[in-house]
């Protein structure tokens, strides 16, 4: 039977942070989870402002054009 429960590590000890009910000897297998918070970057707040050279209206013209067009072969009954 496996039994999972969380710990702490600190100064080399391994301290259960709840009761495990393991008399004597037991196997285990030790998984050290990255809980150090990177700073990440949030994505659409990154790219704000790389398309401030681009011209709004014209896109959205193309991208509603380009939707019109059919990329599929006639099916033929």
């Amino acid at each position: 039977m496996a039994t999972t429960v969380k710990g702490l590590y600190k100064g080399g000890i391994i301290k259960p942070l709840e009761d495990v009910n393991i008399e004597g000897k037991a196997e285990v297998i030790i998984t050290f989870l990255d809980t150090v918070k990177k700073k990440r970057k949030i994505p659409f707040a990154s790219a704000a402002g790389s398309w401030s050279d681009i011209d709004t209206e014209k896109l959205k013209k193309q991208i509603y054009e380009s939707r019109g067009i059919s990329t599929r072969r006639e099916v033929k009954l």
